[in-house]
């Protein structure tokens, strides 16, 4: 009888020992995964605030402690305008006349030539990444909305303003891209193709199909930046060079994915 009440209770024992050990694998578990929620929620919170705060900030006249001066006050900054707005006036205030560039054809220093009457559609092919034949529109008046997104419903655009691919210079070429819901069952939707620069690598190759001239440049540099970050129009150490931007992160725009590829023969 009393070996049989030993061998009862050990077992109720390692009966309790079992659900305790399952209840602490469970209860460690539920945290892990309240945490993996809490933790990027709480993130993207505190964000929001601080970035709410900076809106908050921002008044007209813009204060002097809200200006922005990249390379000798050449960019500023005004809140109140569409971003393509103040790049639109960023680009009046960076004078290009007068600069050269390397013409690898030539191997010399060229003159950096902006042909703003230029109408006739380019190509833009990015193997690595799956883009293949998406038109460039030349010359797109970004300033206003209205008009820049007509042409890229069919494409990426080129900013006037800027150096067509090959004149020299830095030739800054746009496009939108999509949240990843959206851009998963539309990848090849020209609208939003540049949600692909997301997958481009240091050292590929970008392929610009100008009438009967074919244009090759390697990435040389990509990055995030911010939208008051206007040095993204500016020469790249006299190479002539094209820069490709979308939104970042894709689809939504807070910030800009630039990708810089200078030109090779």
């Amino acid at each position: 009888m009393e070996n049989t009440w030993n061998v009862q209770t050990h077992s109720n024992n390692k009966i309790k020992k079992v659900r305790l050990w399952i209840s602490a694998v469970l209860a460690f578990s539920g945290l892990i995964i309240v945490a993996s929620q809490v933790i990027p929620l709480t993130k993207s919170y505190v964000e929001g605030v601080v970035e709410q705060k900076r809106e908050d900030i921002k008044v007209d006249p813009v204060p002097e402690s809200y200006k922005k001066y990249v390379e000798e006050e050449f960019a500023y900054y005004d809140p109140g305008k569409s971003y393509f707005a103040n790049l639109s006036e960023q680009l009046g205030n960076l004078d290009i006349t007068g600069q050269y560039s390397y013409n690898p054809e030539t191997r010399t220093q060229t003159s950096v030539n902006i042909d703003k009457e230029y109408k006739k559609d380019m190509y833009i092919s990015i193997e690595s990444v799956g883009i293949q034949d998406i038109k460039i529109s030349s010359n797109v008046e970004s300033s206003s909305e209205s008009i820049y997104n007509q042409y890229l419903k069919n494409g990426v655009a080129h900013f006037k303003g800027t150096p067509l691919p090959g004149d020299g210079g830095n030739s800054f070429i746009y496009g939108h891209s999509a949240v990843e819901s959206f851009f998963s069952r539309h990848k090849d939707l020209p609208e939003t193709i540049f949600s692909r620069l997301n997958d481009i690598d240091i050292g590929q190759k970008i392929v610009v199909n100008r009438e009967e001239k074919v244009l090759e440049y390697i990435v040389r540099n990509k990055k995030i930046v911010d939208p008051e970050d206007f040095t993204i129009l500016q020469p790249v150490n006299n190479k002539e060079t094209v820069t490709l931007m979308t939104c970042w992160p894709l689809g939504i725009g807070t910030k800009r994915l630039i990708v810089v590829a200078e030109r090779r023969i």
